[in-house]
């Protein structure tokens, strides 16, 4: 009984997104009045998945894409007894953000595109998702180190299709770019940092970096996430707000 409860509550983004199917659908309603964890979660993911634009184009990946991304949050991090219900709650928010990220990165809305060095031309995202060979390589949890942005989440991910991979920085819940400021993703590798892209936060909170990667010129051992005044530094000016390092 005990894995069949772990199962259902695995259903709650199915659930948000209306991708279940009706029998899911009642087993996850039957289920959700009795557990306390899955109604936090739900109504996490629901306000996830409100701040999505409406009218929003969304590219369809391939079907077992969703699943790839949680099996790789659920194994990016090892829960101790103690802190069960945390663990719980970081890696799905950190699944679902993966999974909106996903969902957004290849359209207009929000993306800024990587394009201050000399790169192979930009592969859309939704090319890169419309095989089924395509799959998330790595999912790194970008973790808060600013009381600005202790209650958002970030995440970084390798996106591979066979020919070609995208590197792709999501966020939810920061707060807003004004003016000319901008969130910059740094590299860090072999102790020097790289910028990796800028990107701009809405006023939903929501931010999204996209760039094609090589693999013979893309390794980090770490990723950092600033808060610039503008978008011309090549070196960290601003506040740290993200890291993949504890």
């Amino acid at each position: 009984m005990k894995q069949q409860n772990v199962t259902v509550c695995h259903n709650a983004l199915d659930y948000i997104s209306g991708a279940c199917s009706d029998k899911e659908k009642k087993a996850f309603e039957r289920h959700l009045p009795g557990c306390p964890a899955c109604q936090s979660e739900l109504e996490e993911l629901r306000l996830v998945w409100d701040s999505l634009p409406s009218d929003m184009e969304l590219i369809e990946p391939p079907a077992d894409l969703k699943q790839q991304v949680m099996n790789a949050a659920l194994v990016s991090v090892q829960p101790r007894p103690a802190a069960r219900s945390s663990f719980r709650k970081l890696t799905w928010g950190a699944a679902a953000a993966a999974v909106l990220a996903v969902l957004v990165a290849g359209t207009a809305w929000n993306v800024e595109l990587y394009r201050s060095r000399s790169a192979p031309a930009v592969i859309p995202i939704e090319q890169a998702l419309s095989v089924s060979a395509s799959q998330i390589n790595q999912l790194i949890s970008l973790k808060p180190v600013s009381d600005d942005v202790a209650s958002s989440y970030a995440v970084a991910c390798i996106v591979d299709n066979g020919s070609n991979k995208q590197f792709v920085v999501y966020v939810f819940g920061a707060p807003a770019s004004k003016d000319s400021s901008v969130y910059q993703v740094w590299l860090n590798h072999a102790g020097q940092k790289d910028s990796a892209g800028t990107f701009r936060v809405d006023d939903k909170g929501i931010g999204v970096l996209a760039m094609p990667i090589s693999e013979n010129s893309f390794a980090f051992d770490s990723i950092g996430i600033t808060l610039e005044p503008d978008e011309h530094g090549d070196q960290p000016r601003g506040t740290r707000m993200y890291s993949s390092i504890s």
